[in-house]
């Protein structure tokens, strides 16, 4: 299902290396496979329920990049390039062909083959997992909540940028989309935005209030800077965790 950053091999020779991912190379491929494989995860979740979150030319536009990120996936011998994609001067090859370019399946026809593509498993074992094991152990996340910040931790990491626009009205209208990417009842979704934990602590960008809610997705899944670093972390045992819980949460400017 997923079009990891970086390859198995590598990412298995660096578990050889060193299972606990603390040394190093082994150390920093652990964690990037850790992100590309979730980050993937939510970009599928979202390349499926696309027709239900967007329509018109905004659902035109997000599904064309989708498919250009599933190509792979999809079957196609190359990635795919659509009229408009490339600048004039691009669209011929080197020896003055034009490029062939593809049409875009329909969105419908697109949400639907992604539907049934058969899901990768997840990467072995990193130190990031552990800590998200960790937190939500320590803490009592629920499902939502470990999902949650798990998927806005790799948006931090990758970029806003890497998520299609998706407009959401208000509270009510995110909870609903949150429910759907993680198919989980909404009020799951609407008990752990009213706990406001996940902001209290510093993990999520913002305070969770309706004064500041984000008007978009890619600002529902924010991780903070701060959780990003320490959550990378390798730690040698949960007290030593706790520790560094408590050291960043209280040096967070709202917690002064």
């Amino acid at each position: 299902m997923t079009n990891d950053l970086i390859s198995g091999s590598a990412e298995r020779d660096a578990t050889e290396l060193d299972p606990c991912c603390r040394n190093g190379a082994a150390y920093a491929l652990g964690n990037a496979a850790f992100r590309s494989h979730h980050m993937s995860c939510l970009l599928y979740r979202i390349g499926v329920l696309l027709p239900r979150l967007l329509d018109g030319q905004d659902l035109i536009r997000e599904s064309r990049a989708i498919e250009q990120i599933w190509w792979r996936e999809l079957g196609y011998p190359r990635q795919p390039i659509f009229d408009g994609d490339l600048p004039a001067f691009l669209m011929v090859d080197g020896d003055c062909y034009p490029v062939a370019l593809s049409s875009p399946a329909a969105p419908l026809e697109l949400a639907t083959r992604l539907a049934a593509l058969e899901p990768s498993p997840a990467p072995v074992e990193s130190c990031i997992g552990t800590n998200l094991e960790t937190l939500a152990r320590l803490l009592n996340f629920t499902p939502f909540e470990s999902q949650w910040l798990r998927w806005s931790y790799c948006v931090r990491r990758f970029g806003s940028a890497i998520l299609p626009v998706i407009p959401l009205r208000d509270s009510t209208h995110a909870c609903d989309v949150l429910a759907m990417l993680c198919e989980i009842p909404v009020h799951a979704v609407r008990d752990a935005l009213a706990s406001r934990r996940l902001h209290t602590w510093g993990l999520l960008d913002g305070d969770g209030t309706e004064a500041v809610m984000p008007s978009s997705l890619s600002g529902w899944l924010s991780a903070t800077d701060q959780f990003a670093e320490w959550i990378e972390q390798p730690y040698a045992s949960d007290t030593d965790f706790l520790i560094a819980l408590c050291q960043a949460q209280v040096s967070l400017p709202a917690s002064q």
